[in-house]
């Protein structure tokens, strides 16, 4: 496997090998290896100094369920530390196809270029671009399928990104062609749209490269294995049927739902928007809707969804959890097909939906719109095409946007918007808000479905999200998405035995959890590099003093037993 570095200064590019040791960067670990090792922690998150890499798992392209997973990272202009942000498509296997690992942007292009990158047969070529700026996410996969054929997976930016907005993110082509997988957190879209001047980068979906050891009788043993436990088991079965969505009445009966900018914790539509109301209504509609997706080859899962319009025509796909709390219950949005316009929306401008819904919240309650005006959250989503000012300070996050009207309920750590569960109602996830290096991160370490008092700070939380933090961390590196976990977790002889076959490696569960731990601390070090050392480490002091209705919960976890959490490796 071999590493791309391209540099947008010079319009040239150079391949490395991958050998030894380092083939076993993948994901999360190969973004952090470069982060952490060339981007100097003091440099401007928006100069030539920083950098964005791709990187494929350790298993993509292998019949690995949901082992596809494309991760994409470097110093976050929205939190200023390290920012890793994956997502699921086609991306990584059709890298991986080319036997890429990593592709490294370096430097910073001219302000009046935009270029399109063709990787292909070894040659990387720089195409201008200009004729696609200011295009949506959608219209511009559709005028490049067109030119280019859907033979090539596509990955771009919408205008949040050309217009360096910190709530962007990339868009990544799904099996069906949609530009709607979204690697969105942390302003990742400002670096390439704005920093290395790239609108979109084109991969061949197919290709001769495969991993040496992809057909060995040991690793389809041991991907069988893992393959099987997923399929056995009743989470993932449950997402196929609802989707993501399904967790949002297990959050409203714990108070924890995110609503009108996290004033109340409870929705009194919440009904209207869960995953039982998704499944009916796309059952009911028919036309195009599917209740279940694939996002990548071979997953097992399938939680993604398509969801219809009245007349049957595709409104969004996916509608996931996240997009349906803070796209709705935060913003007081009751119906789904308010939700699912604002989704494409968003999507289409390639704007995170955690970021922007927590930022249209925090507008809200400063007074430049009102909760539940679907027509006023679209026309401020719609002045980011045009760079319009009230579009900028969405597109810019929730803490700008609470900075600049003079609002004090801002949801966010290191800047960056908590997704679908306040802290007062799902303290192991608020946990992992605080310590995760990434900021208010939910993939992190998630724990809303552990089976213990959520309310009570007393139940080892602190504990049970940093072994959630270490699994996460894991499976970041092993390119495999999250949702296998809640069946595979409990077995990690699965994923060690995969690894091990794959890699004529003979790595110990105990080995396998120390490159976790490793990676988190060294992100941790280079936050600490860049200003975000422990005192960032904090839950918004509004959710220690207000109690959050129905139940009047506090954030009640100590500074000190955060700090505590990874004393053992410091």
């Amino acid at each position: 496997m071999k590493l791309l570095r391209i540099n947008v200064a010079d319009q040239s590019y150079k391949f490395e090998e991958l050998t030894g040791d380092d083939q076993l960067l993948g994901g999360r670990g190969l973004t952090n290896k470069i982060i952490t090792e060339e981007i100097p922690p003091g440099c401007d998150a928006m100069g030539r100094h920083n950098k964005l890499i791709f990187a494929t798992g350790l298993m993509p392209d292998s019949a690995v369920s949901s082992g596809g997973r494309i991760s994409i990272g470097c110093k976050s202009p929205l939190t200023g530390g390290v920012k890793e942000a994956n997502s699921g498509g086609i991306v990584a296997n059709s890298m991986a196809k080319q036997g890429i690992r990593g592709i490294i942007l370096e430097e910073k292009a001219d302000k009046d270029s935009l270029w399109l990158l063709k990787i292909e047969n070894d040659t990387v070529e720089f195409i201008d671009a200009k004729e696609y700026s200011g295009l949506g996410n959608f219209s511009l996969a559709k005028k490049l399928f067109e030119k280019y054929s859907e033979d090539y997976a596509i990955i771009s930016v919408g205008p949040s990104g050309e217009y360096g907005m910190m709530g962007s993110g990339i868009a990544n082509t799904d099996m069906f062609s949609r530009q709607s997988r979204m690697s969105a957190r942390g302003g990742i879209g400002a670096v390439m749209g704005e920093v290395k001047r790239v609108k979109a980068i084109l991969i061949p979906r197919k290709g001769s490269y495969q991993l040496p050891n992809r057909n060995s009788d040991a690793f389809k043993k041991a991907r069988m294995a893992f393959n099987t436990c997923i399929a056995t088991s009743d989470r993932p079965k449950a997402m196929k049927k609802y989707g993501t969505a399904d967790t949002v009445m297990p959050v409203q009966k714990l108070g924890g739902l995110p609503t009108r900018n996290f004033s109340e914790g409870t929705f009194e539509h919440a009904e209207d928007i869960s995953g039982e109301a998704l499944y009916d209504l796309i059952q009911e509609r028919g036309g195009c809707g599917r209740n279940w997706e694939p996002c990548m080859p071979g997953c097992i899962v399938q939680c993604s969804n398509v969801v219809p319009k009245a007349n049957g025509e595709e409104l969004v796909a996916p509608l996931e959890y996240e997009t349906i709390a803070l796209m709705g219950s935060n913003l007081g949005l009751g119906t789904l097909d308010e939700i699912g316009e604002l989704n494409y929306i968003a999507n289409d401008l390639g704007l995170d939906t955690i970021e922007l819904g927590g930022a249209l919240g925090v507008m809200a309650e400063g007074g430049m719109v009102e909760f539940g005006d679907f027509e006023g959250f679209k026309a401020i989503m719609n002045e980011v095409y045009t760079g319009g000012m009230r579009g900028r300070i969405a597109g810019n996050g929730a803490s700008r946007a609470g900075q600049l009207l003079g609002v004090r309920r801002i949801p966010t750590v290191k800047d960056q918007t908590m997704s679908a569960y306040d802290p007062r109602g799902v303290k192991g996830t608020g946990i992992t808000y605080a310590t995760t290096p990434m900021g208010a991160d939910h993939t992190a370490g998630l724990t809303v479905f552990i089976p213990k008092d959520h309310h009570d700070k007393n139940e080892g939380w602190v504990g049970i999200s940093r072994n959630m933090q270490i699994t996460r961390a894991l499976y970041d590196i092993a390119g495999i998405c999250a949702f296998v976990t809640s069946a595979t977790a409990m077995q990690p002889e699965l994923l060690r035995d995969m690894i091990n076959t794959l890699y004529n490696r003979e790595e110990t569960i105990e080995s396998l959890n120390k490159w976790a731990i490793d990676l988190i601390m060294s992100e941790k070090a280079y936050n600490e590099k860049c200003g975000l050392g422990k005192s960032t480490d904090r839950i918004p002091e509004f959710m220690k003093e207000e109690p959050l209705p129905p139940y009047d919960l506090l954030w009640d976890i100590t500074d000190e037993e955060l700090d505590a959490m990874w004393e053992d490796q410091e």
